[in-house]
């Protein structure tokens, strides 16, 4: 009788200790998730630097963003203040780099090409269409290690 109520109090213990680490594990990711959506609302032009030396710094950035705001399933629930800032500090940047000049001619293309898109009254479309190009560009510029090409840019030898 004695050994049962051991066994049971173990068990109570354990089926406690599961459930309390199965609550910090929640709340865990709970507030990851929060954390996320809150560095996404608040990213702007005024976390990178005033000015880009080269373009493929420019590209990786973005391309961050991107991946942190709308990768893996998050264009579903983009925030899109967050997106629209984003898109005025690419065209901010990218008329920049058309002022100094951009030798290589596909991705002047490329780049006017982001410029007209982030101009535009922008839906979920236009900031999956912005992402796939800044995707493709890290690819080709920066070595950006995806196994998925979309084949937006000319630079990456799109259409």
């Amino acid at each position: 009788m004695e050994h049962a109520r051991v066994m049971f109090s173990i068990i109570s213990l354990l089926i406690a200790a599961t459930f309390a680490a199965l609550y910090v594990y929640i709340f865990s990711l709970h507030t990851e998730m929060e954390g996320s959506k809150a560095t996404a609302t608040k990213v702007s032009a005024a976390t990178f630097p005033a000015e880009y030396v080269h373009v493929e710094d420019f590209v990786s950035d973005f391309h961050a963003f991107y991946n942190r705001t709308t990768g893996y399933g998050m264009i579903e629930r983009v925030e899109m203040e967050a997106q629209e800032k984003q898109a005025e500090a690419a065209i901010a940047y990218i008329n920049v780099f058309l002022d100094k000049g951009v030798e290589h001619h596909d991705l002047k293309v490329d780049l006017q090409d982001i410029k007209l898109i982030a101009s535009s009254d922008l839906d979920e479309a236009d900031v999956r269409l912005l992402h796939r190009y800044f995707h493709d560009l890290d690819k080709s510029m920066n070595g950006y290690d995806h196994p998925d090409t979309f084949g937006v840019t000319e630079t990456f030898g799109g259409n």
